[in-house]
Protein backbone atom coordinates (compact mmCIF):
# COMPACT_ATOMS: atom_id res chain seq x y z
CA UNK A 1 0.00 0.00 0.00
CA UNK A 2 1.10 3.48 -1.17
CA UNK A 3 1.44 6.17 1.53
CA UNK A 4 -0.46 9.20 0.23
CA UNK A 5 0.55 12.58 2.13
CA UNK A 6 -1.56 15.90 1.63
CA UNK A 7 0.22 19.72 2.34
CA UNK A 8 -1.55 22.13 4.11
CA UNK A 9 -1.96 23.78 0.68
CA UNK A 10 -4.09 21.22 -1.01
CA UNK A 11 -6.19 20.34 2.35
CA UNK A 12 -7.28 24.33 2.24
CA UNK A 13 -8.05 23.71 -1.47
CA UNK A 14 -10.13 20.91 -0.63
CA UNK A 15 -12.13 22.70 2.06
CA UNK A 16 -12.28 25.86 -0.85
CA UNK A 17 -13.88 23.27 -3.30
CA UNK A 18 -16.19 21.98 -0.53
CA UNK A 19 -16.92 25.17 0.45
CA UNK A 20 -18.05 26.39 -2.80
CA UNK A 21 -20.69 23.72 -4.28
CA UNK A 22 -21.86 23.37 -0.87
CA UNK A 23 -22.34 27.38 -1.18
CA UNK A 24 -24.16 26.88 -3.77
CA UNK A 25 -27.19 25.85 -1.91
CA UNK A 26 -27.73 29.02 0.03
CA UNK A 27 -26.87 30.97 -3.25
CA UNK A 28 -28.89 29.35 -5.36
CA UNK A 29 -32.00 29.01 -2.46
CA UNK A 30 -31.83 32.92 -1.74
CA UNK A 31 -31.91 34.32 -5.46
CA UNK A 32 -35.18 32.33 -5.96
CA UNK A 33 -36.71 33.62 -2.49
CA UNK A 34 -35.22 37.45 -3.68
CA UNK A 35 -32.88 37.24 -0.75
CA UNK A 36 -29.91 38.62 -2.85
CA UNK A 37 -27.87 39.93 -0.16
CA UNK A 38 -28.03 36.97 2.71
CA UNK A 39 -27.34 34.84 -0.65
CA UNK A 40 -23.99 36.21 -1.37
CA UNK A 41 -23.43 36.84 2.23
CA UNK A 42 -24.37 32.68 2.76
CA UNK A 43 -21.93 31.64 -0.68
CA UNK A 44 -18.86 33.47 0.40
CA UNK A 45 -19.23 32.40 3.99
CA UNK A 46 -19.21 28.91 3.41
CA UNK A 47 -16.29 29.40 1.01
CA UNK A 48 -14.41 31.10 3.73
CA UNK A 49 -15.20 28.29 6.32
CA UNK A 50 -14.67 25.92 3.83
CA UNK A 51 -10.79 27.00 3.70
CA UNK A 52 -10.77 26.95 7.25
CA UNK A 53 -12.18 23.25 8.47
CA UNK A 54 -14.52 21.74 5.40
CA UNK A 55 -17.36 20.33 7.68
CA UNK A 56 -17.94 24.27 9.21
CA UNK A 57 -19.35 25.18 5.91
CA UNK A 58 -22.02 23.08 6.19
CA UNK A 59 -22.68 24.71 9.88
CA UNK A 60 -22.59 28.07 7.55
CA UNK A 61 -24.75 26.89 4.69
CA UNK A 62 -27.14 25.29 7.48
CA UNK A 63 -27.56 28.61 9.05
CA UNK A 64 -28.07 30.87 6.25
CA UNK A 65 -30.81 27.96 4.82
CA UNK A 66 -32.64 29.09 7.91
CA UNK A 67 -32.08 33.00 7.81
CA UNK A 68 -33.42 32.86 4.22
CA UNK A 69 -36.17 30.88 4.89
CA UNK A 70 -37.38 32.14 8.27
CA UNK A 71 -40.62 34.98 8.32
CA UNK A 72 -38.69 38.04 9.47
CA UNK A 73 -40.34 39.46 12.37
CA UNK A 74 -41.91 42.84 10.78
CA UNK A 75 -42.29 45.85 13.15
CA UNK A 76 -45.04 48.01 13.72
CA UNK A 77 -43.33 50.75 11.74
CA UNK A 78 -43.09 48.49 8.55
CA UNK A 79 -46.38 46.56 8.52
CA UNK A 80 -48.67 50.21 9.47
CA UNK A 81 -50.03 51.68 6.53
CA UNK A 82 -48.83 55.63 6.46
CA UNK A 83 -52.19 57.04 5.82
CA UNK A 84 -54.65 54.47 6.87
CA UNK A 85 -55.16 54.35 10.55
CA UNK A 86 -54.67 58.40 10.54
CA UNK A 87 -56.65 58.74 7.56
CA UNK A 88 -59.70 56.95 9.05
CA UNK A 89 -59.38 58.04 12.29
CA UNK A 90 -59.75 61.32 10.64
CA UNK A 91 -62.58 60.74 8.59
CA UNK A 92 -64.46 59.55 11.63
CA UNK A 93 -63.98 62.56 13.74
CA UNK A 94 -65.01 64.77 10.44
CA UNK A 95 -68.08 62.81 10.64
CA UNK A 96 -68.94 63.27 13.87
CA UNK A 97 -68.28 67.13 13.21
CA UNK A 98 -70.79 67.01 10.44
CA UNK A 99 -73.17 65.06 12.31
CA UNK A 100 -72.76 67.11 15.04
CA UNK A 101 -73.36 70.54 13.56
CA UNK A 102 -76.53 69.29 11.21
CA UNK A 103 -78.31 68.94 14.69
Amino acid sequence: MQRYEVTYFQMIMIGLGVGFVLGLIPLGLGWYKGKKKLAIIGFLASIAAGAAWSLFSLIIVLVFIWLILRNPQTSTAETADPFGDEAAMSAEVESASDDNAQN
